[in-house]
């Protein structure tokens, strides 16, 4: 199998540490592409033009992140999502409330980068208050996920450090000791230094 990947995508270090953390080196070959070059081999995997993308032996390509953290859970134990009941339910809706912060964070220096004469400050604001929001949810929930080793936790660390790489100034960690003890535990893990997002990028 080939994980197609960026290094600066934070939906693909999900992947690429689920991979680490269920010990799938083996079986899983990282490839690197830059969406914005319109690789070949991206879009035959993904006509969106979006990574991550697993190609499968004999299988169709999987897209998306959460469907290729599916996927690969299913391939070794232990699992990282629960199969059925309410801890199935709880570890899905807070990696989608990490990927939906994730958007915010991508939505707003998309923004930025633009010319200034092109910038919608509205949308700015918007993004930024759906940041905050959505980090002090969290922060007011941080119990149900602080000591977990789950799919929703890793979702939610990796939304962090992509706080930290694209919008600092956030200082998400000011008001939120719960969020920053989740992301302080994780940062010690081999998973997640394997897999931070090259400096300068």
């Amino acid at each position: 199998m080939k994980l197609i990947i960026s290094e600066t995508s934070p939906y693909a270090r999900k992947c690429r540490a689920l991979v680490r953390e269920k010990g799938l080196q083996p079986k899983v070959q990282e490839v690197v592409s830059i969406p914005f070059d319109d690789a070949p081999e991206l879009l035959e995997a993904n006509p969106l033009g979006k990574v991550p993308a697993l190609t499968r032996d004999n299988a169709s390509t999987l897209i998306d992140s959460p469907l290729i953290c599916e996927f690969l859970d299913s391939l070794d134990e232990p699992r990282w999502v629960p199969a059925s009941g309410p801890a199935r339910w709880r570890v899905l809706r807070f990696q989608s409330l990490a990927d939906g912060l994730v958007d915010l964070t991508i939505g707003r220096r998309i923004e930025l980068v633009r010319d200034e004469n092109l910038r919608y400050d509205f949308w700015v604001g918007r993004q930024e208050r759906g940041i905050a929001r959505t980090l002090d949810l969290l922060e007011d929930e941080s119990d149900k996920f602080s000591g977990a080793v789950d799919l929703g936790a890793l979702s939610i660390a990796v939304a962090l450090g992509y706080l930290d790489f694209r919008y600092p100034e956030s200082n998400w960690r000011d008001g939120h000791p719960g969020l920053a003890g989740l992301f302080a535990r994780w940062s010690e893990r081999p998973s997640f230094q394997d897999t931070v997002p090259p400096s300068g990028a």
